[in-house]
């Protein structure tokens, strides 16, 4: 069995709700009108029946009225009765039928109007695909339940526009990425195999470059892996930041640029080992893209807005206008170029963890050059 559309529904409740209203006001009118001939029919008879009238003819002679018997009356005013309610009842019902056909039209039309802005979501959700996010509803008029719902399908259709964008571009830049080694690697091999015989050093650099970009790749695909994790949300424990902090420098390795240490409690609420995993990329980082004989500092503290980690280094100068594109994925500034060790991915990493926890962080070129990162989780 088919079922009826909403407007079919809105406009059979409607009538619904009419008719019932309407059946009710003529029933109501039909008892008091009913009590009314009741009681004006009975006064009447009982009038009638007790009152004898006097005239007097033209010739003088007074004449006496003598009253109709009771039943008589009774039975006159009876049929009087049940007449004029019989037509009551014909007129009222011949005007209920044709108020409800009005009213179940009328509903259709209300209905239809204001189920119109439904119609144009479903028009706009109908005609979106992954090329054509930019439509929009637009919805105009009175902010009332609908405006708000198409309002919020557009904000909803924003977010997703950018995901996408954000999508696309992260598999070109992931493809193009990944691409790099596997030339490598491929190119590396024909080399070798160019010639029948080759001395072991020239075999010995072939490997060694397989080897090389083969490593990188493991690292990116790792970086992917990590960054798909943190998108899935983070646990919430209490951890402290300097506790997370002094572990990562315990393991600080020591052909890396030296770090100096200032380490304050910082209780705060999240997922340790995400907290674990932002820390490290920073200091990979701040290791990976500094300058001979350079330096990194590593801070924690808690103030009223929350607790934070701070990682400072020295390295390239930093344009500020880069500043704000780090934070995604395959991006690099002055000095981190496309031959740099790394993915490209620690800060996109830290981007979603941060989002995850509710957090905030900054970044900032420091003087002389090199970057500062900070950033602040909340204390619960």
């Amino acid at each position: 069995m088919t079922r009826l559309t909403i407007r079919g529904r809105l406009t059979l409740w409607y009538a619904a709700v009419f008719a019932g209203t309407g059946a009710v006001v003529l029933a109501l009118m039909y008892l008091l009108v009913r009590r009314e001939f009741f009681t004006a029919s009975d006064t009447l008879v009982t009038t009638l029946s007790a009152t004898e009238v006097t005239g007097v003819k033209p010739s003088g002679t007074v004449v006496w009225a003598v009253p109709e018997p009771v039943p008589v009356i009774e039975g006159a005013a009876t049929t009087a009765r049940t007449d004029a309610l019989r037509t009551i009842v014909l007129e009222t019902g011949a005007v209920f039928v044709g108020l409800a056909a009005v009213s179940l039209a009328l509903c259709w039309l209300v209905a239809g109007r204001a189920l119109r802005p439904l119609r144009q979501i479903t028009n706009t959700a109908a005609t979106l695909s992954h090329d054509t996010m930019d439509a929009r509803i637009g919805l105009r008029g009175p902010r009332d339940e609908i405006r708000t719902l198409a309002d919020t399908f557009d904000a909803m259709l924003d977010r997703l526009a950018r995901a996408f964008q954000g999508q696309r571009l992260f598999v070109a830049n992931a493809s193009h990425e990944l691409r790099t080694p596997l030339t490598i690697i491929r190119t590396a091999a024909e080399i070798a195999l160019s010639r029948k015989v080759r001395t072991e050093d020239e075999y010995r650099h072939a490997l060694q470059t397989v080897a090389t970009a083969a490593a990188r790749s493991d690292a990116m695909l790792t970086s992917l892996l990590q960054l798909a994790r943190t998108q899935r949300g983070a646990a919430r424990e209490p951890v402290d930041l300097a506790a997370v902090a002094a572990a990562a420098a315990a393991s600080w390795p020591a052909d890396a640029p030296p770090i100096h240490r200032d380490l304050v409690a910082a209780p705060c609420v999240g997922d340790p080992v995400q907290l674990e995993l932002v820390l490290r990329n920073l200091l990979e980082n701040a290791a990976r893209y500094n300058v001979p004989g350079g330096t990194v500092w590593l801070s924690t503290g808690h103030d009223t807005g929350g607790s934070w980690l701070r990682v400072e280094n020295t390295g390239p100068v930093v344009d500020p206008a880069d500043v704000p594109a780090l934070r995604h994925a395959f991006q690099r500034g002055a000095g981190r170029g496309a031959s740099s060790s790394g993915a490209g991915l620690g800060l996109a990493i830290v981007e979603a963890i941060v989002a995850a926890h509710g957090a905030t962080w900054t970044l900032a070129p420091r003087d002389g050059g090199g970057l500062s990162v900070t950033v602040c989780v909340p204390a619960r």
